[in-house]
């Protein structure tokens, strides 16, 4: 069972909307995909008032191939935490997509709906959010970005069965809980399984949708975070949960 904590009562906050836009930076040339499936991969960066986040998504075309048919045609790939510059963040993304395409604001900030995804304002407003406290009403323990929501649109092509199964545990730690790696071990079939946990964790590619950080060792401690911050941000988002 996760150790829960008091919350103390919050504010919910309005969750930011992207707006209308009218400029942007053309998309990227498609890759053919196994199955006959054409995608393309895209970045951009927004800001919060931690810093800068970075997000990579997966635009799919059209495929006959069953195996790459989805009702959602672009796919959260990525998202990379607050704590590195501009440079560095890009840098990032670009060592994991090396062919993506930066997707750019026009003056106010605004991204044009014809280049990004249709979940992109949500996911914008829920960061944003995240990272000013405002996403939640007193004493309520569930977070604002329901799973049954996101799940359907992360690109999990690059997992394994098992990363899969851990990703789905701690995508249902409520905000003000926390388990250990050998808690999520058990709960996935294999409790002698907490150093694989821990790696797959050290994946996750979605991080804030799925609070890998709501994970600790068996003592209490904090451990395991490569997020950037590292250690000091997962104390830091804890402490933002309101966990002692």
């Amino acid at each position: 069972m996760g150790v829960a904590s008091k919350l103390q009562k919050l504010t919910l906050g309005t969750v930011p909307d992207p707006g209308p836009s009218v400029g942007f930076r053309p998309t990227a040339s498609t890759a053919r995909a196994p199955g006959g499936a054409q995608r393309s991969a895209h970045t951009t960066l927004i800001n919060t008032r931690w810093g800068l986040c970075g997000i990579a998504w997966t635009q799919y075309a059209h495929s006959m191939d069953p195996a790459f048919l989805t009702d959602q045609p672009a796919l959260l790939s990525r998202i990379i935490t607050p704590g590195l510059s501009a440079l560095r963040l890009r840098a990032k993304l670009l060592n994991s997509f090396p062919a993506a395409t930066e997707v750019f604001p026009d003056t106010s900030g605004n991204f044009c709906p014809q280049v990004v995804p249709a979940w992109f304002g949500e996911l914008v407003g829920v960061l944003q959010g995240y990272f000013t406290n405002a996403l939640y009403p007193a004493g309520l323990a569930q977070d604002y970005c329901h799973w049954s929501y996101w799940h359907p649109r992360l690109d999990r092509s690059r997992l394994t069965p098992f990363q899969e199964k851990v990703l789905n545990i701690v995508a249902g730690i409520p905000r003000g809980q926390v388990l250990s790696y050998a808690q999520v071990a058990q709960r996935a079939g294999n409790p002698k399984a907490a150093r694989a946990v821990g790696a797959a964790l050290r994946a996750n590619p979605w991080p804030v949708l799925i609070p890998c950080h709501r994970v600790i060792g068996t003592s209490g401690a904090l451990t395991g975070f490569t997020a950037p911050g590292g250690l000091v941000a997962k104390r830091r988002m804890l402490e933002l949960e309101q966990i002692s």
